[in-house]
């Protein structure tokens, strides 16, 4: 699990700043961003896997469906909540039939809503990475070539560049890489490289001493020598910063690095993997990536196809994935399996991970269908959105008044509009099926 453990998306910055400074005192690791595209962009920079998600609805570059759409292809087990004002509960009902997990209406309770949270997480696995035995590129004809390639190049001590599409499984590319290697026995370290965008990027990649710089009370052992005797994993290499690029640079090419703080250079003694899914030739003429640092971790190089590109290998992954997920003996359909085959996977083999994670906790049965696996598609054939508005708009209308025992003046202070506005959506109610 990420140490991100809550995600707020909310545009309102007093409310957004509010939740995140109230989450953070109660010691619950929390983000926050304010638009569904800095949401998107969040995950696919940092692999972000909250524990829980809560959206407002309205966002200035799209609805709650909208996000839904985006963010479902990254949402595992994830709880997803979306925060509502009255005039939206329609849609936030969609949502929830569509495959989230509630919704709450403003103003909502924040003691609750911490209460909440801190059940969800204590309810959370602890994180771990699942130990990669088998060749990912053997389960078919498809891919037989690439996992040739991959024994080989598992059996070297090269530094290898893994290319691909976000998802289409570097990160275990990389991971059998280690596990089949002579480095085998050390242990595998792995850092996406967005993190690294620090002015601390030389004591993250080497360490400090105690005393080393302003804040260092305490020495820090850098990645290099976490992964002494193993491998070092630089995911998504293209994210460095050209300071990042430099200092990695100057490793790479002598074999030595220092601590900040230390006289004495140290020898690397770990085999270094990266990946990437941008294209680093262009970003070389562009003069965002060192040539020099390129020509030093791709000295091999491999590519890993998407996942659309192996439609045979659908069925066994997908099974294969189910049988890790599912303590409960769930299996797939053949309608699922149909659904499987007709979609293109823009998150290749991550996304396919994680829709099947989401739908074994949502579906209603062990077998699970389409729409288990897909279930923004029901957001696709919307009902009469005025008809839906109008009804669940009477039944708020109906409940305060009750609430406040027939009192006209105190259900328009409860549900936060003027008598005026009461009494004309009570006569639209009567008189108008379907107008809103």
């Amino acid at each position: 699990m990420n140490d991100n453990q809550v995600l707020l998306i909310e545009d309102d910055e007093l409310l957004g700043g509010a939740l995140l400074q109230r989450l953070r005192l109660e010691g619950i690791s929390t983000q926050w961003v304010q638009s569904c595209g800095q949401a998107v962009e969040l995950f696919r920079r940092t692999r972000l896997r909250p524990a829980f998600l809560l959206a407002d609805i309205r966002l200035p570059d799209g609805s709650g469906e909208d996000l839904y759409r985006r963010l479902i292809p990254h949402l595992a087990s994830t709880t997803v909540v979306f925060a509502t004002a009255y005039g939206d509960i329609a849609q936030a009902v969609r949502l929830v039939s569509a495959g989230a997990n509630d919704y709450l209406t403003k103003p909502y309770d924040t003691d609750a809503l911490v209460a909440r949270i801190r059940s969800v997480i204590a309810a959370q696995p602890a994180g771990h990475h699942d130990a990669v035995l088998e060749n990912p590129y053997a389960l078919n004809d498809e891919t037989h070539a690439l996992a040739q390639e991959l024994e080989r190049l598992a059996a070297s001590t090269l530094p290898v560049l893994l290319e691909g599409e976000t998802g289409s499984g570097k990160d275990r590319a990389a991971r059998y890489l280690h596990a089949r290697s002579p480095y085998r026995d050390g242990p595998f370290v792995a850092v996406n490289c967005a993190t690294l965008a620090t002015d601390l990027v030389e004591s993250l990649l080497f360490g400090h001493l105690k005393g080393a710089f302003s804040g260092a009370s305490a020495a820090r052992e850098g990645l290099f020598s976490q992964a002494a005797g193993g491998t070092l994993y630089l995911d998504e290499v293209a994210e460095l910063t050209p300071r990042a690029q430099a200092a990695l640079l100057g490793v790479l090419e002598n074999g030595q690095y220092r601590p900040l703080g230390d006289s004495t250079a140290r020898q690397t003694h770990c085999r270094v993997l990266a990946s990437t899914c941008t294209d680093l030739q262009a970003a070389m003429a562009q003069g965002s990536f060192r040539a020099d640092l390129f020509y030093r971790l791709a000295v091999a190089r491999l590519a890993t196809p998407p996942l659309r590109h192996r439609p045979g290998a659908l069925p066994v992954l997908a099974r294969a994935i189910l049988a890790e997920q599912s303590a409960t003996q769930a299996s797939l359909s053949s309608e699922a399996l149909q659904a499987l085959q007709k979609y293109a996977w823009p998150g290749n083999v991550r996304e396919l991970k994680n829709r099947i994670a989401r739908a074994v906790v949502m579906a209603d049965g062990a077998l699970l269908q389409g729409s288990d696996l897909f279930p923004e598609q029901k957001l696709v054939d919307k009902p009469d959105l005025a008809a839906t508005r109008l009804d669940a708009e009477q039944r708020a209308i109906q409940q305060a008044i009750s609430e406040s025992g027939g009192h006209m003046g105190q259900a328009a202070r409860l549900l936060g509009i003027s008598r005026t506005t009461l009494w004309k959506k009570l006569k639209t109610g009567r008189n108008e099926s379907g107008a809103d």
